[in-house]
């Protein structure tokens, strides 16, 4: 696993990566936990964990306030 370059990574981009079999790389982000053991996520998966989430528990849409599923809309409307 290595660092991005000297800090001109631009912000919001990932500055780790993982060697994978083959010769591949990953981006990932080291997250620390409770526990006091670091976690490798893929930066995909860290990127959807910082989203907004619905009460269903997937990712909102733009600023709406619903992942967008028929069930979720109905439950918004009958709670207003």
């Amino acid at each position: 696993m290595g660092s991005g370059l000297n800090g001109s990574t631009a912000v919001g981009r990932p500055r780790e990566w993982l060697a994978m079999p083959g010769g591949r790389i990953r981006p990932v982000v080291s997250v620390p936990g409770d526990d006091g053991t670091t976690e490798l996520l893929p930066y995909d998966v860290w990127l959807a964990r910082l989203r907004p989430t619905c009460r269903c528990g997937r990712p909102r849409l733009g600023s709406g306030r619903t992942c967008g599923s028929a069930e979720c809309i109905a439950k918004l409307r009958a709670s207003t």
